[in-house]
């Protein structure tokens, strides 16, 4: 059996062969920059950032992004469970699927030689930096 270390550097190495392919390498980039969780709900629109940086069209079809998490879920690199949270602008709670990276380090560590990860994480620090010194 594969190491995550090793499924992941297959996944990159195979990430411009199909759709499916990219977005499942995608998802894995968003959960490993927040720290390897995220809801669905806001991984999808952490992933239309993460396209818009690349210069591409913003838009997620939601059919391979199930697709994608369902293969990323059997292949053992992230866990999903599906979970009860707090609404965020009424009140009450809904329903919503919460994604976990198996092993982040492991991710991490590979993810550190993606030139993609590594100018989308030095374009998010910079944005961040900036924001906050305009605060200053």
């Amino acid at each position: 059996m594969l190491r995550t270390t090793e499924k992941i550097q297959r996944m990159l190495s195979n990430e411009e062969e199909t759709e499916l392919s990219k977005m499942k390498m995608n998802v894995v980039r968003v959960l490993a920059v927040y720290k390897g969780v995220s809801w669905k709900t806001e991984l999808f629109l952490d992933l239309v950032k993460l396209l818009q940086f690349l210069g591409q069209p913003g838009i997620i079809e939601s059919r391979i992004l199930d697709k994608a998490l369902d293969s990323l879920a059997s292949d053992g690199i992230i866990s999903v469970e599906n979970r009860t949270r707090g609404a965020m602008l009424k009140k009450g709670i809904c329903k919503d699927r919460l994604l976990r990276l198996n092993d982040l380090a492991d991710v991490r560590s590979v993810l550190e030689k993606d030139p993609v990860f590594a100018q989308y994480m030095h374009s998010r620090d910079k944005m961040i930096r900036d924001a906050l010194s305009n605060w200053i």
